[in-house]
């Protein structure tokens, strides 16, 4: 005898339902799979802070809570490390290069690391130039220019010095240097300096009191664009 037709049409229709059914579901447990995996790689994220010289330990923790509070990252206190000779000049007075030590922090940064911060009591320079690459003017006013911190855009080492940042206000002088670490590690992030007003990310524009204006927060836009 032969099997009925319209049984067997109806089996392979059931069939082709649950085939496509199960590749839906298939699809979707993909799906949450590669979200969840993304979740964790960005739960891991992780950004070391390395101290110069013997810096003052107390002063790490502050800074480590203080990018903490900004960023999705968990940042990590590295042993401390002797500034580079290399790094050294004595052009005006004595300092250390900061894109010299962005190198160095690179060279030294493991693997486990997304970014790494230095931070020195030292004096930092680095040149000064104009949107056309030359030196700005008065040259000898800008070919050692003291700074208050360096990062790359985008990249992944960037470096503070708290010479620029003292203050015999000591809550003053720790305001400071949190506002100058987070503002470094959004230019690592890829952000640009910011013309929002009290937003983290404004241009210091050679003064410290712009410093002191704005607050310790990156604005909404600057948010979206560093994808936090």
């Amino acid at each position: 005898m032969f099997p009925n037709l319209s049984k067997v049409n109806i089996l392979r229709k059931k069939y082709v339902i649950v085939k496509r059914r199960l590749s839906i579901a298939s699809t979707i447990f993909i799906l949450l799979f590669l979200l969840f995996l993304t979740g964790c790689i960005s739960k891991n994220k992780s950004i070391g802070l390395q101290p110069y010289n013997n810096f003052n330990s107390s002063i790490l923790d502050t800074i480590k809570v203080a990018l903490e509070r900004s960023y999705p990252y968990k940042v990590n206190i590295l042993p401390d490390r002797p500034l580079p000779k290399n790094a050294f000049v004595n052009i005006k007075s004595p300092r250390y290069r900061a894109d010299s030590l962005l190198i160095d922090l690179n060279k030294h940064k493991p693997d486990s690391l997304n970014i790494t911060l230095g931070i020195t009591s030292s004096d930092i320079s680095t040149t000064k130039k104009d949107i056309w690459g030359n030196i700005k003017s008065p040259v000898n006013k800008y070919t050692d220019w003291g700074i208050f911190g360096l990062g790359y855009r985008p990249g992944t080492a960037c470096v503070v010095s708290t010479f620029r940042l003292n203050n015999s206000n000591n809550t003053l002088f720790i305001n400071r240097l949190k506002k100058v670490a987070v503002h470094e590690i959004g230019h690592n992030l890829g952000l640009k300096h910011c013309k929002t007003v009290g937003c983290v990310m404004q241009d210091a524009a050679e003064t410290i009191k712009t410093i002191d204006s704005v607050s310790l927060n990156l604005c909404p836009l600057c948010k979206k664009k560093a994808g936090l």
